[in-house]
C-alpha cells in the first residue's frame, strides 16, 4: 500500500490540478470527462475517499455550471429526444451512471442540486425499467427492456444517500424496486442461468467511479434495509461474503483489480492519486470500511 505521505502528496497534486486546469469550459467539456485523468474523475476519487471537502470551491462551481449550461438534460431514446438548435447540439450527452456520480459528488460537497438542477433527480427516477434497474444503453428502453447492474447502482445510491427528508412515494418505489432487482440477481448472477455475469465483479476495486462490484451492491442493500426499514437479506449477504472470502484478510479486504487496468476494457491515462489508492492485492482501507459496515449490520 502507498504510504500516507504519498497519498497526501497525490491529493495535493489533484487539488492543484482542479484549481488551475481550465477544463470545465465548453471547449474542454469532453476532456473534463476523459477516462481516467479528467477533472471529474479526480473529484470522484476524492469523494470516494471521504475527502470531498478538499475539492476546491472554484472547481465545484465550474462543474456545476457545466451541468447547468453544457449538458443536454434529456436521455436520448427516441428521435424526439435529440437537441434541435445549433447550441443544444453542442452540449454533452450523459448516461445514468455518469450523471449520478456527478450528482453525488456535488451533493456531498453541499450543493443543493435538487433546487438548482432539479432535472437530474427527475432524470434518474424517470428511467427505471420494469425489472427494477436502469440501462445506459438507450436501446434497452425500446427493445430488451432489461437493465444493466453497472448502470443501476450509481442512480440507486444517488437517491438513497442524498435524500435528507422523507422519501416520496416515487423515490421509495424506485429504491425498493432497485433492491428487488439486485436481490433477484443475487448481486452478480444472471436470472436465466444463475451463473455469475462478470467474474470481475467478485473483485472489488477502488476507486470505482461508475464500475460495479459485489461489495458495492452489498453495501447498498444494507443501507437500503436500514433507511427504508426493510428486512436485511442476510442469506444473500452471507453468500456475498463467501464470494469475497479469498480477498479478506485479518487486516481487511484486498482490492482485486483496477478499473483502468491496461488489459481491461477501460484502459486509459491515470493520475497520481488514482495510482496511489488503487493498488491491487493490498488491503484497501476504503473498501474495508464498507465491508466492516456490512458485517456490523448483519450482526445487528
Amino acid at each position: 500500500m502507498q504510504t500516507n505521505r504519498t497519498i497526501s502528496l497525490a491529493i495535493e497534486e489533484s487539488i492543484k490540478f482542479l484549481e488551475f486546469a481550465p477544463n470545465f469550459t465548453k471547449d474542454h467539456g469532453e476532456y473534463t470527462r476523459r477516462k481516467w485523468d479528467g477533472a471529474w474523475w479526480r473529484m470522484a476519487a476524492l469523494y470516494e475517499m471521504g475527502e470531498v471537502s478538499r475539492i476546491p470551491k472554484s472547481a465545484i462551481l465550474r462543474a456545476k455550471n457545466l451541468l447547468k449550461d453544457q449538458v443536454w438534460p434529456i436521455f436520448i431514446i427516441s428521435a424526439d429526444d435529440h437537441p434541435i438548435s445549433k447550441s443544444d447540439k453542442m452540449k454533452l450527452d450523459c448516461c445514468h451512471c455518469e450523471l449520478a456520480v456527478f450528482y453525488m459528488i456535488l451533493m456531498a460537497y453541499g450543493c443543493d442540486l435538487d433546487k438548482e438542477l432539479p432535472w437530474i433527480r427527475e432524470w434518474i427516477l424517470k428511467h427505471q425499467l420494469p425489472d427494477g434497474g436502469l440501462n445506459c444503453d438507450s436501446e434497452a428502453y425500446t427493445h430488451s427492456r432489461k437493465s444493466s447492474i453497472v448502470s443501476t447502482l450509481p442512480p440507486l445510491e444517488a437517491i438513497l444517500f442524498y435524500t435528507d427528508r422523507e422519501f416520496t412515494e416515487q423515490e421509495a418505489s424506485f429504491l425498493d424496486e432497485g433492491a428487488r432487482y439486485l436481490m433477484e440477481h443475487r448481486l452478480v448472477c444472471s436470472k436465466q442461468n444463475e451463473g455469475v455475469i462478470d467474474m470481475n465483479w467478485l473483485k472489488p476495486c477502488f476507486p470505482r467511479f461508475f464500475e460495479y462490484d459485489i461489495l458495492r451492491g452489498m453495501f447498498f442493500l444494507v443501507e437500503w434495509s436500514r433507511r427504508r426499514n426493510k428486512p436485511l437479506p442476510v442469506a444473500l449477504l452471507r453468500e456475498g461474503l463467501d464470494r469475497l472470502n479469498p480477498l479478506i484478510t485479518a487486516g481487511g479486504i484486498r482490492s482485486g483489480r483496477q478499473i483502468f487496468d491496461p488489459q481491461g476494457p477501460w484502459s486509459g491515462e491515470t493520475f497520481p492519486l488514482l495510482e496511489a489508492v488503487s493498488s491491487v492485492d493490498v488491503v484497501s482501507p476504503y473498501l474495508t470500511r464498507q465491508l466492516d459496515y456490512v458485517i456490523e449490520r448483519m450482526g445487528t
